[in-house]
């Protein structure tokens, strides 16, 4: 009798068991419903409103561009404002905990921290959502609507990303452009002339004022991204009566940009004033040149557009096409020589009255190094005392010679070793250093390179020379 029962019991086990796994394997977990059943692409307005202040943002459509409207009118940060939109239409009621409470300021609904209230497409204004206390125990916080009485329960993530100022939701882009879209660049310094670069009909770039050259590409490039992106650290003053304690009625710098679109041309400014003071800061104040508010941006923002003519001129020490050279003729502290074109693509190595076949891959390669040959900054322009960087006595002077026998330019390389001053707890101490200078014939710019590239052109003869090819073993002579 008692073996029975137990089988029975085992069976009624089983199918509850059976039963419960089926069950478990095979339902679909329903959702939670969304509190307001708004999708957020259908949000056009997001009234926010705290016990001391009310916040607005609208668009006219659903893929309008979102605006402050309330407490001022502006442009809102398009990605805040969608995540905002997103944050209240996935807001879930996760639990209801009472349908009719006697109280509300237990659950902190009496005077809730925000009310959110929403606008569709369709004009609609839906019941708003009260966001009270979070609870003390678990990760939720209680929130009401405004058309019901029950208090409901939903995540504690909620109520801080409602909690929403201003300067949280404005835009921060300062210029809208896109670099491929400039067509030309202008920086006016309070301490020199005017610099003009312009996209030339090749699509490069060239400086125009104060003086035509070749610009370097990679710096106006930094320079037009660094505008593009440049984002307000801090909102200063919206509607200053006077800019002068900002520096901006006398700038320390005007950048504009010109960009060409449908529509015609259209100029953006933005001006550079006073660095911001006060502990922790490190920020310019500026504004744009056609607007009136003014704000601040962190100080490497201007550090990368406050560039001179010599900064934005093109850096190449000389240009030339390696096919129109016939020879090159070396003079370095390793010794004299000279690469001379060979028939059937070949090159020879004389040096010390001995011609030798030159390895042509290594012969080509120094020919490529010195026509990308790019100094990292022009030191000065023209170049004066020349004994003061070593190109009185260059330790490498490289000449390249054409067709007909006549030089098609030279480069000069030259090292300097230069005893730095170091204050140290002990005692001074000269600490040195060696800098590396270039000039060319085309032209009368000083450059600044470093060790590597000057390794790369100061060469010996013997580093020329081809390699031989290795002598054939016996055994493989016999085969």
């Amino acid at each position: 009798m008692r073996f029975r029962n137990t089988l029975i019991a085992f069976v009624v086990l089983l199918i509850i068991g059976g039963y419960a796994l089926v069950n478990y394997r095979f339902a679909k977990t329903v959702p939670a419903a969304k509190l307001l059943g708004v999708k957020a692409d259908d949000i056009v307005r997001i009234d926010l409103k705290y016990p001391d202040r009310e916040l607005a943002i609208e668009r006219a459509k659903p893929d309008a561009p979102w605006m402050i409207t309330k407490p001022l009118g502006t442009r809102a940060d398009q990605t805040a404002a969608n995540n905002l939109a997103r944050a209240i239409a996935n807001c879930q009621a996760t639990r209801t905990i009472d349908e009719h409470p006697k109280a509300l300021a237990p659950f902190g609904l009496a005077k809730p921290d925000v009310t959110v209230v929403v606008t569709t497409k369709d004009g609609k204004t839906l019941p708003g959502i009260e966001v009270g206390k979070t609870t003390p125990v678990g990760f939720n916080a209680y929130i009401k609507l405004t058309d019901k009485p029950a208090v409901m329960l939903t995540s504690s993530a909620f109520p801080p990303g409602m909690k929403k100022t201003v300067n949280d939701m404005r835009d921060r882009q300062l210029m809208s452009f896109k670099v491929d879209d400039v067509t030309k660049l202008t920086l006016q310094p309070d301490n020199g002339p005017p610099i003009e670069v312009d996209r030339g009909k090749n699509g490069k770039w060239e400086i125009v004022k104060p003086s035509e050259y070749q610009a370097d590409p990679t710096q106006v490039r930094q320079l037009l991204s660094t505008l593009a992106d440049a984002r307000v650290s801090d909102f200063i003053n919206d509607t200053p009566a006077d800019v002068t304690r900002y520096g901006l009625d006398k700038p320390h710098l005007v950048v504009t940009v010109y960009t060409t679109l449908k529509g015609g041309e259209h100029v953006q400014s933005l001006l550079f004033g006073f660095r911001e003071q006060g502990q922790g800061k490190d920020a310019f104040y500026v504004r744009r040149g056609e607007r009136t508010p003014v704000y601040a941006v962190p100080a490497f923002v201007f550090t990368n557009v406050n560039k001179s003519l010599l900064d934005l001129r093109d850096k190449a020490v000389m240009s030339f096409e390696p096919s129109a050279v016939e020879s090159i003729e070396v003079a370095s502290d390793h010794g004299n020589f000279t690469l001379k074109r060979a028939p059937n693509g070949k090159w020879n190595l004389s040096s010390n009255g001995k011609t030798s076949p030159a390895d042509v891959p290594v012969v080509e390669r120094f020919l490529d190094q010195l026509r990308t040959f790019n100094g990292n900054t022009i030191v000065m322009d023209p170049m004066t005392h020349p004994e003061m960087f070593g190109l009185d006595k260059p330790t490498c002077q490289v000449t390249l010679v054409g067709k007909d026998g006549k030089p098609l330019g030279t480069v000069k390389l030259a090292k300097v070793k230069v005893k730095e001053m170091s204050t140290g707890a002990v005692s001074p101490s000269g600490i040195e250093r060696t800098d590396y200078y270039a000039t060319s014939s085309a032209g009368t710019a000083l450059y600044s390179t470093d060790q590597f590239m000057f390794t790369q052109l100061d060469k010996s003869g013997d580093e020329f020379l081809a390699k031989a090819k290795p002598a054939a073993s016996p055994s493989s002579a016999k085969k």
